[in-house]
């Protein structure tokens, strides 16, 4: 597969109380280690903060158990983790930064 192709696997989730993430991982996985995360909709495109190829892995994670199962997928393939991230489908990650309530650390100096 070329960069920029997408490998589908069902990502839909009919249960809203799922939660999104992208997890990306450095490099491009091959067909056989892909097969480790059926369920998800894996990418491979350019990482936008280190210009590095990179394949993106997204979908519901229906609880913090499975999310460790594939952080554990990932160490067990040796896969070098670059990033996770906590996503809404539909908005754009400008705006739910926007859209983000205060942080204890961005009150510093507000009285």
């Amino acid at each position: 597969m070329k960069y920029g192709q997408k490998m589908e696997h069902c990502s839909q989730s009919s249960n809203p109380e799922d939660v999104f993430y992208e997890i990306k991982i450095l490099g491009q996985l091959d067909p056989q280690r892909s097969k480790s995360f059926v369920g998800m909709t894996l990418s491979y495109v350019e990482n936008d903060e280190s210009g590095l190829a990179c394949t993106r892995i997204t979908g519901a994670v229906i609880d913090q158990p499975a999310l460790h199962g594939l952080l554990t997928k990932i160490r067990d393939l040796n896969l070098t983790l670059i990033s996770v991230r906590r996503f809404v489908p539909g908005i754009s990650p400008a705006d739910e930064a926007s859209n983000r309530p205060l942080q204890s650390d961005d009150r510093d100096g507000i009285d």
